[in-house]
């Protein structure tokens, strides 16, 4: 109950909490003036990262055989219907994503460590299922130890792909090791510049084959599985509207939003108030988190941007003054975003109590919920005649309707987020290919 808390309690607010929003994107100017020419000061040594195991990854061409040999401990999280392994390695110095995500649809425990068989290897089609996504730079700056002034923090091989069709093996999986092995079909990348030093360039795709393995010891696992109920029919009576089983129409590697609900959050100990949009889709689990960049810079930026959670990692895309940017969310201030979907779905909800008192919130009623520990308190308004998804507990078992307002009160800090206004038939489209990525 405390992480799920004052995950929401960090989350919500971009950690404004520390009053840092406002150098968020002075910080973001700054760095994008300096990452421009994708150059690095090598003076500064490469330091030797703490390491929980190694990668190799062999491709049909070009690149042949890349080794990365520092790797991050990595996570091993079950659900009821999955098991899902991510991490994140050194292949390059930039602020952009280097590192893996595996989910395997299964019921089964994959662990070798508690199945009388514990030599065997369980085999899963992608993308039927599971599914790859590798992220990485082929020529690995980050080892690059010439002696020039400058180096790249990431060259214009970077790659990042989610493999089309072939299989991932689960070799071995225990309390001390963890040994993915790998194969399918990808689409790699081709940066084509006018020059050498030219900003100005275009990309180009093509088809390979990759196989490679991931070795690690001592994974963290993280168990979210839970016993599921009988979900009922939702009911519908004052206009909101989401389909039961919805059918996702988004075109593929973009992200499509049908829900905008607009609130106000409001930071006592600041004195002051944030207005935000959250993005839905009930057919994705991604969500989308939209901010006037205005009103988080003292005007300094105008603009619109807009940060989506998605498989555990945050991809933060700006437009301001006719340009299209992806930018990385170290730039955002360094704070790494998860989509609390994911997170939340699977909590331990057995303290969530309805109280009894109502009130209206635009024109629907509301019915008051609480949840608490220790260090941490949470209310919340919930409409269950609006049918619509909510951006953090989605699970209509635990919760039925839309939250309309809450209030977090934590030695963390408090806030209140409440909901302005509900948009149930927009159509925002996020394609990134046309946003220029700022390394």
């Amino acid at each position: 109950m405390k992480t799920l808390l004052k995950f929401l309690l960090i989350l919500l607010i971009f950690g404004s909490i520390q009053g840092s929003e406002a150098q968020i994107f002075k910080r973001l100017k700054e760095k994008a003036e300096k990452v421009i020419s994708g150059k690095k000061n090598v003076e500064e040594e490469v330091e030797k990262n703490p390491t929980f195991g190694s990668v190799f990854l062999t491709h049909s061409n070009i690149y042949g055989s890349v080794d990365i040999p520092e790797v991050k401990k990595i996570n091993a999280e079950q659900t009821n219907d999955s098991y899902n392994f991510s991490t994140s390695w050194w292949s390059h110095d930039a602020d952009i994503q280097d590192g893996f995500y595996l989910s395997v649809k299964t019921t089964e425990d994959l662990r070798h460590d508690r199945n009388e068989d514990k030599a065997v290897k369980r085999t899963f089609k992608i993308p039927e299922e599971a599914t790859l996504k590798l992220s990485y730079d082929p020529l690995l700056p980050h080892y690059d130890k010439n002696k020039e002034d400058y180096k790249r923090a990431v060259t214009d091989d970077y790659q990042t792909y989610d493999v089309s069709k072939g299989e991932v093996t689960i070799d071995v999986l225990s309390e001390d090791a963890i040994q993915i092995s790998f194969n399918g079909r990808v689409s790699l990348r081709k940066i084509v510049r006018l020059s050498n030093n030219s900003e100005d360039y275009s990309e180009r795709y093509y088809e390979a084959s990759i196989k490679g393995g991931i070795d690690g010891t001592s994974p963290q696992f993280i168990n979210n599985t839970t016993v599921k109920k009988k979900e009922d029919s939702a009911q519908n009576s004052i206009g909101y509207t989401v389909n039961e089983a919805p059918i996702s129409t988004a075109e593929p590697d973009t992200y499509q939003f049908t829900f905008e609900t607009k609130v106000k959050v409001t930071v006592p100990e600041q004195n002051r108030s944030y207005d935000m949009s959250y993005l839905l889709n009930p057919s994705e689990k991604y969500i989308g988190l939209k901010v006037d960049m205005g009103a988080y810079s003292e005007e300094e930026i105008a603009g619109e941007s807009i940060i989506i959670m998605d498989k555990g990692n945050s991809h933060i895309f700006v437009e301001t003054q006719g340009m299209k940017m992806q930018i990385s969310q170290n730039m955002m201030g360094g704070q790494k975003m998860q989509n609390p979907t994911d997170q939340m779905e699977n909590y331990d909800y057995t303290n969530l109590e309805k109280t009894g008192e109502t009130k209206t919130i635009l024109g629907a009623k509301c019915y008051e919920y609480t949840m608490s520990d220790s260090d941490v308190k949470m209310n919340l308004w919930v409409a269950p005649e609006v049918n619509l998804p909510n951006w953090f507990i989605q699970n209509r078992e635990v919760l039925k309707g839309h939250i309309m307002e809450y209030t977090i009160v934590s030695k963390d800090g408090n806030m209140t987020s409440e909901t302005i206004a509900i948009n149930d038939n927009i159509s925002k489209t996020i394609n990134p290919k046309e946003y220029r990525k700022m390394f």
